[in-house]
């Protein structure tokens, strides 16, 4: 069951829009998103309700959601002219974000999911000037002619790839690293990172949905890892201080570990925090 409702990573879009969906329809909302439900579709809430750790992916997908969203503001109040969002998925921020109607917003993803988007989304209209393409991001050459097609077209351009980088293995995830600091005019990156994680007890779980769209990229120090290739931390964002900023906190863990947390809190606050995180990157 659980194999047949995750096929492909592209699937993931929809168990990610169920949870955006959840967090709005809550009386405390942190974020609105009135599209997810529908692009979720049915498949989407199946997907929430076969996850192991349902209420800690919960706050984990909350949590990113502010957390990219106020990266990408920064960026905004940095000039940026242009956003491209690679792996896009069903991400509905040019709609729900209040951005500049002056700004142009580029999702890139595969053809099907661009085309599944565009059906669903037709009689919505975005905040800015925004626009679909399809491609395939796993062919170095396309990748590579897409890129340089995208850096002549902007002047100051923020890459998001958010829950992109989890999924691509540690070499992949270095060459797009270094392709995309290749390009003059891709000045910010954000990206959400884990530290360590995929090492952990608690990430087993997560395997259990994922069997079929495997998490890959495993290195204990993904911020060391991508400044190597050059890039600059601009803004760091943590897990759990995110949580606070936003009035929510990570469910309780069972025996043991809930245990360690109670007797050492600082610390495991310190490891939380180490195990999920969302940055800037820039030039």
């Amino acid at each position: 069951m659980q194999d047949q409702l995750i096929n492909n990573v592209s699937d993931t879009a929809l168990w990610i829009a169920a949870f955006r969906a959840l967090e709005t329809e809550r009386p405390d909302a942190v974020f609105k998103d009135p599209l997810a439900r529908k692009l979720a579709g049915d498949r989407g809430f199946q997907m929430v309700e076969a996850t192991p750790i349902k209420d800690h992916m919960a706050f984990a997908m909350v949590t990113r959601t502010t957390g990219i969203d106020r990266l990408i503001n920064i960026a905004i109040e940095r000039g940026i002219d242009s956003v491209i969002n690679l792996g896009a998925g069903l991400d509905t921020r040019p709609y729900r974000m209040p951005l500049p109607v002056n700004l142009r917003w580029l999702e890139v993803d595969f053809p099907h999911m661009i085309e599944y988007k565009n059906k669903l989304l037709q009689h919505d209209i975005p905040a800015c000037h925004l626009q679909r393409m399809a491609a395939d991001l796993s062919n170095d050459q396309e990748r590579k002619t897409l890129f340089a097609k995208l850096g002549s077209e902007t002047r100051r351009a923020l890459l998001i790839t958010e829950g992109v980088v989890g999924y691509l293995t540690n070499e992949q995830g270095a060459q797009l690293s270094k392709d995309l600091f290749a390009v003059p005019n891709f000045h910010y990156w954000i990206m959400d990172y884990h530290g360590g994680l995929r090492r952990h007890r608690r990430a087993t779980d997560l395997k259990k949905i994922l069997s079929n769209a495997p998490l890959q990229f495993d290195v204990e120090d993904p911020i060391g890892f991508f400044t190597s290739h050059g890039w600059k931390v601009h803004e760091n964002i943590y897990l759990l201080d995110e949580g606070d900023r936003i009035g929510r906190k990570l469910p309780p863990f069972k025996f043991p570990l809930s245990f360690f947390i109670k007797l050492f809190p600082k610390k495991a606050r310190e490891i939380g925090n180490r195990t999920y995180g969302y940055v800037l990157f820039g030039k």
